[in-house]
């Protein structure tokens, strides 16, 4: 799966997940928000997907294929240059001793630059905000050392004070530092527990870890207008739920105290510091709502944030499902039913089963293969202007010929003299209209085989057995070309 595919169905999930957030945002537990952005990262970030039936692209192929099958040769599109953008059968790409190595296109150069310049902003930010931190000292005070017995975990967690910082942040994954500022206030001892509940519960989700992942879907991403806005509001629903919890933790009457505790930290908010967890944001009023707003969920809104949790991402997270589905059917593979074939021993025995016909694009050319996707045969199809270009020379050479039987016989032409085959106006007249046919089915989206496998095919080639001119259509498929 390529960037751009991946972008694209990543823009479907985060809409998805900014409309579910706009209509519940305040009716929901925030960690249900947490989970579709989480899923929303995964699938910016893994470059394949779980097929289901559910998928919200299984529905699309569905009405894709019922739509192509009320349109067939109607609405022609050229099939070249289509980017494959499903699991076609692969197609092998050798570069043998000596071959030119493929040139690296524009486009790519101007995404690595993009995510080189978004990556190196985030480093850049993140190590001159560490080396800042590495001047902050311990706290040695009592109320830090029995906060500290009171909330062991697993990891080593450091409280410090720094004077580069005018509000509390978290950094670090392995060994997390509460950083808190030279003025804190440590006779407060309720604002400073709603703060250090808030740091620590940052601590043990992993926060910072989410932050570098996001960060690094934006880096990857960095051209989706959408992944920015996802990189916004995740951030923003990180802080909103370390304010449940603490409002849980310390019971819905300390939610005016809290409240006023962001206030207070609001006036003096840190500058921007992407890869650490900040106490104090930009988004005060959103997280002041929300805590006032904040209720006891109901099992209704359990109910409905479970169902979101794995309802969205089981439809906009998932590929298309094709299980029970042939090759020939996906969208990138055309399925293409033989008209007809210049050697009648050749037709009988290739149309027992459709071919099927992919675009090559390490080739430019076209392939096709008769036994499900085993074999495959590079072939080239006629123009319309290149078999109309053919068509006049060959009646010209025709006309030829004729007028030379004529001059011979003295007498309009007989069908056969002898061992030789003798041509007349009649014969000429009859394959000439065969051959408008072909020229009219081409013009209506047929394709007409110029050669196989580098072998050229043609009507004036047709003595050798090995030569086959056929005529295909393409079977329920939106692909048709049209010249």
């Amino acid at each position: 799966m390529d960037i751009l595919k991946m972008s694209l169905l990543g823009a479907v999930l985060i809409g998805a997940v900014v409309i579910v957030r706009a209509l519940t945002l305040h009716k929901l537990p925030k960690k249900t928000f947490l989970v579709l952005w989480g899923v929303a990262i995964c699938r910016l970030l893994i470059p394949f997907s779980i097929p289901s039936r559910f998928s919200f692209y299984t529905g699309i192929d569905m009405l894709k294929r019922a739509v192509a099958e009320t349109t067939a040769f109607t609405a022609p599109v050229k099939t070249t240059g289509i980017p494959n953008m499903g699991a076609a059968p692969d197609l092998e790409h050798t570069i043998g001793i000596g071959a030119s190595v493929a040139s690296v296109s524009p486009v790519t150069v101007i995404w690595l630059a993009g995510m080189c310049a978004c990556a190196l902003f985030f480093i850049v930010a993140y190590i001159k905000c560490r080396r800042e931190f590495q001047t902050a000292l311990p706290v040695t005070n009592n109320f830090a050392a029995l906060w500290l017995r009171e909330h062991p975990m697993r990891r080593t967690v450091q409280i410090k004070q720094s004077d580069k910082i005018k509000a509390p942040l978290t950094y670090g994954i392995f060994r997390p530092v509460v950083l808190l500022p030279k003025t804190t206030d440590w006779t407060d001892e309720t604002r400073l527990r709603h703060i250090l509940t808030h740091e620590f519960v940052h601590i043990r989700r992993f926060d910072a870890l989410t932050k570098l992942l996001l960060a690094s879907a934006l880096c990857i991403h960095w051209f989706n207008p959408l992944v920015w806005v996802m990189y916004v509001l995740a951030n923003r629903d990180l802080e909103l739920s370390c304010d449940e919890t603490v409002v849980q933790t310390f019971g819905e009457t300390m939610k005016s105290a809290y409240a006023m505790t962001l206030i207070g930290l609001e006036e003096r908010k840190n500058r921007l510091t992407p890869l650490c967890n900040n106490f104090s944001q930009n988004t005060i009023e959103e997280r002041i709502v929300s805590i006032m707003k904040m209720k006891k969920t109901s099992l209704i809104g359990m109910i409905l944030a479970l169902a979101l949790v794995i309802g969205v991402p089981a439809v906009f997270a998932t590929s298309a499902n094709t299980a029970g589905q042939t090759d020939d059917q996906d969208p990138s593979v055309r399925r293409l039913v033989l008209l007809r074939a210049a050697n009648i021993d050749f037709q009988t025995a290739m149309c027992e089963q459709p071919a099927m016909s992919i675009f090559d694009q390490a080739t430019g050319k076209d392939r096709i293969s008769w036994d499900g996707g085993k074999t495959w045969m590079t072939v080239e199809w006629y123009s319309y202007d290149e078999y109309k270009t053919w068509l006049e020379q060959e009646k010209e050479k025709l006309q030829a010929v004729v007028d030379y039987e004529q001059s011979l016989t003295g007498e309009k032409g007989r069908p056969v003299s002898g061992d030789r085959f003798v041509w007349n106006q009649g014969l000429m007249d009859e394959v000439v209209r065969q051959e408008e046919r072909v020229l009219r089915d081409i013009k209506n989206g047929a394709l007409v085989t110029k050669s196989i496998d580098g072998r050229a095919v043609d009507a004036s080639m047709l003595d050798d057995d090995d030569d086959v001119m056929m005529t295909f259509a393409i079977e329920n498929s939106g692909f048709k070309r049209t010249w």
